[in-house]
């Protein structure tokens, strides 16, 4: 069986490689998505095929990157900490992060979160 470790790279890879194919041989018909936008709570999307079309949407888009800067995983449970770019600097980034479950070497559950600008009172 494949572990979470092994399953979350071959996703991330895939993803970056824009391998549309590759990337649904990893998703469980049962997969529930949960995007980082709209605010407050993010669009779900149900099913393999609803999660793979809006991830295909992402990678169809090529004017934009996927960067993967950690991944931890423990479990059936990965965080993968990410930065997508749509422009050359980071201003023209998001940075966020992926929290994913594992089912028999499929994704079966994924939530997204952005670093987003807004107008939270922060403490100094």
């Amino acid at each position: 069986m494949t572990d979470t470790a092994e399953t979350i790279d071959r996703f991330n890879a895939a993803f970056r490689q824009r391998d549309k194919d590759a990337l649904a041989t990893l998703v469980h018909d049962d997969c529930v998505m949960v995007a980082a936008q709209p605010a407050p709570d993010g669009a779900s999307f149900v099913g393999k095929d609803a999660c793979v079309a809006f991830w295909g949407e992402l990678m169809d888009d090529e004017s934009t990157t996927f960067e993967v800067q950690h991944v931890f995983s423990a479990g059936d449970w990965a965080a993968v900490r990410w930065r997508y770019r749509f422009g050359p600097t980071d201003a023209e980034s998001v940075l966020g992060v992926n929290v994913t479950r594992v089912s028999d070497g499929r994704v079966i559950e994924q939530l997204g979160y952005t670093k987003t600008p807004g107008g939270l009172p922060l403490p100094d």
